[in-house]
């Protein structure tokens, strides 16, 4: 149970980065077969340290984990510890946690044992997992990170563009038919209940404060705050008409509209999704957002 349990918050917010993670570009080289420390990390993925130089308030502290043998409402009054996000593991009664180094082995078996070897091996890039699943998070409302970084494999199949007329009136589209190449994911990540997920989230939350705390100077130094922003800036996505005009000045297509083109990674990899798609998907990303605040601590009167 303790193992499964945390995998499925690992799945769920691999799912999450994963939807928006699908590039306009060729299929990337091999990936390399080692992940370098944060501290190595390219400083271009980084904010700039003087944007971190005083700790920001935290807006939606988490609560303690729920203690292993307790259900949700035995620990509804505790107080939270924002400055870690969570007592240590060795905390009494507080689920042990694996190590974030030490992650990777149990989290690949027991995804296997509750998705099924063939999607996990798919789609799951299963080193440093937690790790890529932080930096991906942090990434979405600005430019992407590199392919190398990201948790989940290049989505299968070409990207399905349509031309329409000839010469120089001819116009690029994005084909209807595109959409297909995401539903396995968007499915997966829809079906996602989301008040299993905000438990499941509050539970071992320390390894995502801790993979977050790690990677040098984030925007917030409360990985629940920046979560919390990257879906609000996610739902914003605004809703466009279809089909949408690509141009290739080189060799990856880019969105004909510069006013598109300039937004965030993650909001137009939420439009590369087709209009329906993107609608189910912001639709649980709502759900999510309500779950996740829901467990903040009402503050004392």
């Amino acid at each position: 149970m303790n193992r499964s349990a945390w995998v499925g918050v690992v799945v769920g917010l691999a799912v999450l980065a994963g939807i928006y993670y699908v590039y306009f570009r060729p299929e990337p080289p091999p990936e390399p077969e080692w992940m370098p420390p944060p501290s190595s990390a390219d400083d271009s993925i980084l904010p700039d340290p003087e944007e971190a130089a005083s700790d920001p308030p935290i807006l939606h502290p988490m609560p303690d984990p729920v203690p292993e043998a307790s259900g949700p409402d035995s620990v509804a009054g505790q107080t939270p510890k924002p400055a870690g996000g969570a007592p240590s593991a060795e905390s009494p009664g507080v689920a042990t946690l694996p190590e974030l180094e030490a992650s990777d082995e149990a989290a690949g078996a027991a995804m296997r044992e509750l998705f099924g070897a063939a999607p996990v091996e798919a789609f799951l890039i299963p080193r440093d997992l937690i790790r890529r699943i932080v930096l991906t998070v942090d990434s979405l409302d600005r430019d992407p990170l590199p392919l190398w970084l990201r948790p989940v494999r290049r989505v299968p199949g070409p990207l399905e563009v349509q031309a329409q007329g000839e010469g120089d009136a001819q116009v690029l589209e994005l084909s209807a038919a595109n959409a297909a190449r995401y539903r396995p994911l968007v499915e997966a990540f829809v079906a996602v209940d989301a008040q299993d997920f905000a438990n499941l989230y509050r539970r071992y939350y320390p390894l995502f404060q801790d993979a977050y705390d790690r990677i040098g100077n984030p925007r917030r130094r409360y990985f629940n705050d920046r979560l919390i922003e990257i879906l609000d800036h996610l739902i914003a996505t605004p809703a466009v008409d279809e089909p949408i005009a690509l141009v290739r000045p080189k060799v990856l297509y880019r969105f004909a509209d510069p006013a598109l083109e300039e937004r965030s990674s993650g909001q137009k990899a939420l439009l590369r999704l087709g209009r329906v798609q993107a609608a189910q998907v912001q639709a649980k990303l709502r759900e999510l957002r309500s779950a996740i605040l829901a467990l903040s601590p009402k503050p004392t009167k």
